[in-house]
């Protein structure tokens, strides 16, 4: 009976033994249903802050060049077409010196020719007169037109850019270069034409001091080559903000959509520079606020949709 005792023990010893040396059977894991983040809200402060409607703005008296008010102001930015206003500028030096005169033919070259962006589609061996295609440039922002400008004015547009940037210099604008005598992107590896709202503000002083320039500036709607082509005026405000008579606008997609314009009431005349807007109905609403705020003046009409040209809204 003892040794039946014993082995029984023994037995039991030797199962329980057994049963501690093997490890737990392992737990299922549940497999993981793969759920698609929702998005996330957006925040109050989000909704409180809109996108900014540009990237630097300045407002100024035409009289003295007083800056009303402004932000970043001497931020270097792309002109873009902005550019023309010095083209304008350089032109009617040499015809109040009496280089150049309005009337006369300007013969359209293939490098003319083969501007893109904005145009009045020259063709090389055309001719038209010197005011003509200062009106396709001003008006409609033809860079085809600008270029023939410059080689006819100056022998070539490298040439006539020296003159532009040895008056951005005599005018003081420190912050500003030339490479270009449109405003279209650069090609790779190319530098952008820069300049600030600050400068911008003393090329609009000196440009208002040549009534032509302003004449130009101010024509709404006009015709091209005898009358068959139509042309608008790519500065919006001209038409729709009352006292509003120029003077240029300009696009990029690195510039964003770019502005100098002037308008008048009774004796005051003020200056609204605004620089890389997202849009132009933007870019149009805040220089027309601040028209309406320093001229209380009034936009007549609603604006038109957003430009898509390469170089000129």
């Amino acid at each position: 009976m003892k040794q039946l005792a014993i082995v029984v023990f023994v037995a039991l010893f030797s199962i329980t033994s057994a049963a501690a040396g093997q490890s737990p059977a392992p737990k299922k894991i549940a497999k993981a249903t793969a759920t698609k983040p929702k998005a996330a809200a957006p925040s109050s402060a989000a909704a409180a802050h809109p996108k900014t409607p540009f990237e630097a703005y300045a407002v100024a008296d035409a009289a003295d060049g007083q800056i009303l008010e402004g932000l970043n102001v001497n931020l270097r930015w792309p002109q873009a077409s902005l550019t023309k206003l010095m083209l304008a500028v350089v032109v009617m030096d040499k015809i109040e010196r009496g280089e150049l005169h309005l009337g006369e033919r300007v013969t359209v070259s293939r490098k003319a020719e083969s501007m893109g962006g904005s145009q009045v589609f020259l063709k090389a061996g055309e001719t038209f007169t010197l005011d003509e295609l200062m009106r396709a440039a001003l008006v409609e922002s033809a860079n085809d037109a600008a270029f023939a400008v410059a080689e006819h004015a100056a022998g070539s547009s490298d040439e006539f850019v020296k003159l532009m940037n040895a008056k951005a210099r005599a005018l003081g604008m420190l912050d500003t270069e030339f490479h270009c005598v449109h405003g279209l992107p650069p090609a790779k590896g190319g530098a952008d034409n820069i300049s600030t709202c600050s400068d911008m503000i003393r090329l609009a002083r000196e440009a208002l001091q040549h009534p032509h320039i302003l004449e130009w500036t101010s024509i709404e709607h006009a015709t091209f080559r005898s009358g068959t082509l139509p042309i608008s005026n790519k500065n919006k405000l001209v038409g729709r903000v009352p006292g509003v008579d120029g003077l240029k606008t300009g696009y990029t997609r690195r510039a964003g959509f770019n502005i100098v314009a002037t308008a008048k009431t009774g004796d005051r005349r003020l200056i609204v520079v605004v620089l890389g807007s997202p849009e132009s109905r933007i870019r149009n609403g805040f220089a027309a606020d601040k028209f309406r705020e320093h001229l209380r003046v009034q936009p007549a009409e609603p604006e038109d949709p957003v430009e898509t040209t390469a170089s000129g809204g």
